[in-house]
């Protein structure tokens, strides 16, 4: 069986330039000698799903859509942290978080977890959003701006609220881009300390199989068109086979509640997941 995917490739010679961006174009693989992808096509119709194999391959269900600049919402927490971990806010996976109430107040919507105590590794896990509101904070508006500099993220836009720019502000970042962050911080390149880069790979760890690591940060919020339903992502690699293969995700979701969103994203990813063999389904 043969099935079609996305191969990031560029063309030229010497007498033809190449082109100023490589685009993804169509081409077969043999699924019976590698990855069976033909899920990725057919699993996101409403939503991207991209991811790079160990061979540099990538993937991406719909290129349209995978270069569309959206919110980031708490899949930011990654870039949140390195930047605090890197500035030595932050030393380390077990560093305590803090929430400061009088720059942060308590929000009826909160979770009752997040009003718990909590170190770096719990409040990722968690995804504690008053403990990062916070965080930012402590960075400070000079240190975030170069901090996302750094990073290459996203739009670079801090507009909005030091404290809430990737929840309702101006910042916005397209999966490619996600793709890309991720990679660089999966193989530790980015232009962090190797320290910072550790650390997030370790509290970014979603689930362990006998033979593979998930990795990965979640993000939800409502979409921007103001008709009601969310956008859902989540962001990581996968440690598969002795290879780091980063991903990026995001789907649109009209039901009214944001938990089944969460587990209709939950769902397909495992699925995908599953379907592509590199991790198993739980």
């Amino acid at each position: 069986m043969r099935v079609f995917v996305l191969l990031s490739i560029g063309c030229g010679s010497s007498s033809t330039p190449a082109p100023p961006a490589p685009v993804p174009v169509p081409i077969a693989i043999d699924a019976a000698a590698g990855l069976d992808a033909s899920i990725i096509t057919t699993n996101w119709p409403d939503g991207c799903f991209t991811i790079r194999d160990a061979n540099g391959k990538l993937y991406e269900s719909d290129h349209d859509r995978c270069a569309q600049p959206r919110r980031p919402f708490s899949t930011f927490k990654i870039a949140n942290a390195l930047i605090a971990v890197d500035a030595g806010v932050l030393d380390g996976p077990d560093a305590q978080m803090t929430w400061d109430k009088t720059r942060v107040p308590d929000e009826k919507n909160y979770l009752d977890i997040w009003r718990k105590p909590h170190t770096l590794r719990t409040g990722i896990a968690v995804s504690a959003v008053p403990y990062f509101r916070t965080l930012a904070l402590q960075i400070g508006e000079d240190r975030m701006r170069a901090g996302l500099e750094k990073l290459h993220y996203g739009n670079r836009d801090i507009s909005g609220g030091l404290d809430r720019f990737w929840l309702g502000g101006g910042l916005r970042i397209s999966a490619a881009e996600q793709l890309a962050f991720i990679d660089a911080l999966a193989h530790e390149k980015l232009a962090v300390t190797p320290h910072a880069q550790k650390v997030l790979a370790e509290v970014t760890i979603l689930a362990r199989s006998d033979r593979d690591v998930l990795h990965g940060k979640t993000g939800a919020g409502p979409l921007e068109h103001g008709k009601g339903g969310w956008l859902v992502w989540q962001v990581g690699w996968i440690e598969h086979a002795g290879a780091l293969l980063p991903y990026a995700a995001w789907m649109e979701s009209t039901v009214e509640n944001i938990d089944d969103a969460r587990a209709a994203r939950e769902a397909r990813l495992r699925e995908t997941f599953a379907a592509l063999a590199m991790f198993p389904r739980t």
